[in-house]
């Protein structure tokens, strides 16, 4: 995992807060942008737990 995919984890984890906690600003075109988010969140999870086993020896 490299920097850029760490930031963009950061990044990506920060906007799904934001858009969560609008509450009643939530827009429907927030539906959309969360399940981008949650599918690339999911794809990055991936490469982290990789570099979790490597940590841990397995």
């Amino acid at each position: 995992m490299i920097e850029k995919d760490v930031l963009r984890y950061l990044y990506l984890v920060d906007r799904k807060l934001t858009l969560i906690t609008s509450g009643i600003n939530w827009k429907p075109q927030y539906d959309e942008e969360f399940a981008g988010i949650d599918k690339e969140l999911n794809q990055l999870r991936v490469l982290i737990d990789k570099e979790h086993e490597k940590s841990s020896g397995c």
